[in-house]
């Protein structure tokens, strides 16, 4: 059993099922929202401590990283798994911070790469280190 907890962030309801079911398959627990203010209110509840932010890049009315950042306030050792259907150069547009210190994972998502991905951020230093972009 995984006893790590993954919060997933992600407008659209089929990928957040989708990478729900991979993950409690594999003993993570799974906190779930669909966008800036459930993402808030499931920490806020939350006893316990969330180790880890898979979150789409793009969200509506924002970007995930802010949503990370703020997050990560709360939780100074939150890692950060991004998720997106765009290309690396895309994505700089959306950030603040080097592409090589953030995480990615591009859509459609395949379970193998998931929990690949999901190991090696879980695993690393800290929240934004040695990345590999979209």
């Amino acid at each position: 059993m995984n006893l790590r907890t993954v919060l997933i962030v992600d407008d659209e309801p089929g990928q957040r099922k989708l990478m729900r079911e991979i993950l409690s398959g594999e003993g993570y627990g799974v906190l779930e929202a669909s966008g800036y203010r459930e993402a808030v209110e499931a920490q806020e509840k939350h006893l316990g401590e969330i180790d880890l932010l898979v979150i789409d890049l793009v969200l509506p009315g924002g970007n995930g990283y802010e949503l990370f950042k703020a997050l990560r306030e709360r939780e100074p050792r939150l890692k950060v798994l991004f998720v997106c259907g765009r290309t690396g150069s895309e994505v700089r547009r959306f950030l603040d911070a080097p592409l090589p210190d953030v995480y990615f994972l591009q859509k459609p998502l395949h379970a193998e790469e998931l929990l690949e991905r999901l190991r090696t951020v879980l695993d690393s230093a800290g929240p934004l280190a040695d990345a590999a972009a979209c």
